[in-house]
């Protein structure tokens, strides 16, 4: 792949990516903190870490990944098909803890199987915890994901960005993170936006979303661990509520589906809740 020398930023300047460590830290005002690294080769693809100002005594950051023109890269559950991200920070320093935010995928449906994926880039915002505030803070990050177009491709790649009050910030970071922040699914809004009721069918669950009055209507499960199942498909639309069935061929063998707890994302419009049901 041809490195990136260039990036377009969101007013239409363009921004040279100068290799290097970035530096800067929590003391300066939080207006000003902004950071990020190079970027990093892998296949067909290319990663770099953002970090911007503490938000509720977290440091905003990102793991941004640019991929070729039609390629692909997977959601924390890829689907049926498909290989999920995993970013290892173990080897940070002066970092207590690192959340990663998943953007709500889109569907994609090969004709064989339904993934859940980002197209030509994703950032997945990220909220670190220092061990000490007040001194800097390097993050690191071993990251292996699945890139697909026509074949799938897993691919490795590592990261580092170091924050310190001492270098100018970068703008550019605080966009980019600010830029997919509204896409992290949030909490349902209960007599608005919610999961209202599942049933159980001997082979199905029928999935009832609450769901605002639009035009595009999406939804997006995670089973337990170990069941092998496919995504939900909208079967009916109606006054306000959206009807999803979701097959349960490929769950274990003699797993009783009452006790189970599902994490469902539904997405209508441009807004994505979250929510874990328990199956009663």
């Amino acid at each position: 792949m041809v490195p990136i020398s260039e990036y377009l930023c969101p007013e239409g300047v363009t921004a040279t990516l100068i290799r290097g460590v970035v530096i800067f830290g929590l003391a300066a005002p939080t207006g000003a903190l902004a950071a990020r690294s190079d970027w990093s080769n892998a296949d067909r693809s290319q990663l770099r870490l953002l970090l911007s100002e503490p938000e509720q005594g977290r440091i905003q950051g990102g793991v941004e990944i640019l991929l070729e023109p039609g390629w692909y890269t997977y959601w924390r559950n890829p689907g049926e098909a498909g290989l999920p991200p995993v970013f290892d920070f173990s080897a940070s320093e002066n970092v207590a803890g690192v959340e990663v935010l998943y953007p709500a995928p889109e569907r994609y449906d090969d004709g064989a199987s339904v993934s859940l994926i980002y197209r030509d880039e994703v950032v997945f915002p990220l909220a670190v915890t220092a061990v000490n505030p007040g001194e800097p803070v390097t993050l690191r990050v071993d990251a292996s994901f699945g890139v697909c177009r026509e074949i799938c491709i897993p691919t490795q790649t590592d990261s580092e960005v170091t924050l310190s009050p001492w270098l100018p910030p970068d703008p550019l970071s605080k966009a980019r993170i600010a830029g997919y922040l509204p896409r992290v699914p949030k909490a349902p809004e209960p007599g608005r936006f919610a999961v209202a009721e599942i049933e159980i069918e001997a082979d199905a669950l029928l999935i009832d979303i609450l769901m605002p009055d639009t035009s595009y209507a999406d939804l997006f499960a995670e089973p337990p661990p170990g069941w092998n199942l496919g995504q939900p498909k909208l079967i009916s639309r109606a006054g306000g509520i959206a009807r999803f069935r979701l097959p349960l061929a490929g769950r274990p063998r003699g797993s009783e589906v009452s006790g189970q707890e599902f994490r469902f994302v539904a997405v209508a419009g441009g807004e994505a809740i979250e929510e874990s049901v328990t199956i009663r």
